[in-house]
């Protein structure tokens, strides 16, 4: 069982609401009735607080609750105790957090299902228990904290967001009325292209005028993103910009051979790693001959077992444990 909390109010508070059905009864009689009308009779189960936050430890006063409806989904109750001796100000935006973060543990609890649990996320409904001295007088809305007109609160107040969604054929005119936007997000919207030859490439390069700060940066991105060559690049340098061409193209070219060396790393290590697994293979192999069988044993096959396969290696080592002879570990092999 989890510590009690230091503080008191926090213990006190886990004491009342410690069993289901007394959880239930406070939740009952303090939730909105909107909540509560369809509430089935089973008591609400109470949820660790690792399930809000694994930083979250049993001992704060947070309480998260499940609460069964009656038409057979669930609903989160989410119980906060302020004792201050005064209201918080930013206890709206503390309260949105905790939510995000209650929603985001359901829906990544396990990896199957996760997709359709993001669009079946249960209502919560926070509930703050406050004891302070001077009456509650923060906004019981993170609406009605915002500064803004109803027009813009409108955008706000169902929690919507906007999308844009850059897409490889939009026009023009949809994509921005101006020159050097419309090429940083073409450039974007073409990232999954199967292939981009010169003439597409001279349309970006002919919407960013020449010299521009943001030339190099959209150069050095076609080459890290982009599914082209050097020469259909060069060609598109060409066409825009013939007097500096050699010039940028070098830019390309850096890039280019950087990635190289980055990809060659990388296949380095993962050479690494394969090697350094056969050496530790090949070390337990010849040890386990050499603990059954002598020193002899492990001279005599010493060789056979440094040039042999991953595959054989395991094999090996599966035989070597209830092996009588060294031939039983290579059997027919």
């Amino acid at each position: 069982m989890a510590q009690d909390p230091t503080n008191p109010h926090d213990a006190l508070l886990k004491a009342l609401l410690e069993t289901p059905e007394r959880a239930g009864i406070f939740l009952r009689e303090n939730l909105p009735d909107v909540l509560r009308d369809r509430m089935a009779d089973e008591p609400p189960r109470h949820l660790p607080g690792s399930f809000i936050d694994p930083a979250m430890a049993e001992t704060h006063s947070d309480r998260l609750f499940e609460v069964a409806l009656r038409d057979g989904r669930t609903a989160f109750a989410y119980v906060l105790i302020e004792h201050k001796s005064g209201p918080d100000p930013a206890t709206p935006v503390q309260l949105l957090g905790y939510q995000q973060r209650i929603w985001q543990r359901f829906a990544e609890q396990d990896g199957k299902g996760r997709a359709q649990r993001y669009r079946q996320l249960p209502p919560i409904i926070p509930l703050v228990i406050y004891h302070g001295q001077r009456d509650w007088s923060v906004p019981l809305s993170l609406l009605d904290c915002i500064d803004a007109d109803e027009a813009l609160l409108v955008l706000q107040r169902d929690f919507g967001y906007q999308v844009c969604h850059l897409r490889p054929e939009e026009s023009d005119a949809r994509l921005s009325t101006d020159p050097v936007l419309r090429a940083g997000l073409r450039a974007l919207a073409w990232a999954f292209a199967e292939h981009l030859d010169a003439s597409a490439i001279t349309r970006l390069l002919r919407d960013l005028p020449e010299g521009h700060p943001l030339e190099q940066a959209l150069l050095r991105y076609i080459a890290r993103v982009f599914p082209t060559t050097e020469s259909e690049v060069f060609r598109a340098l060409e066409t825009t910009r013939p007097d500096r061409a050699e010039e940028l193209n070098m830019t390309v070219a850096e890039e280019w051979i950087e990635r190289g060396k980055q990809e060659g790393r990388q296949e380095g290590r993962q050479e690494g790693r394969q090697e350094g697994r056969q050496e530790g293979e090949v070390s337990t192999l010849l040890r386990q001959i050499e603990r059954k069988f002598g020193s002899e044993a492990r001279k005599a096959c010493q060789n056979r077992v440094e040039n042999a396969s991953l595959e054989e290696l395991g094999r090996w080592l599966d035989r070597v444990v209830t092996a009588d002879s060294v031939e039983e570990i290579f059997g027919d092999e």
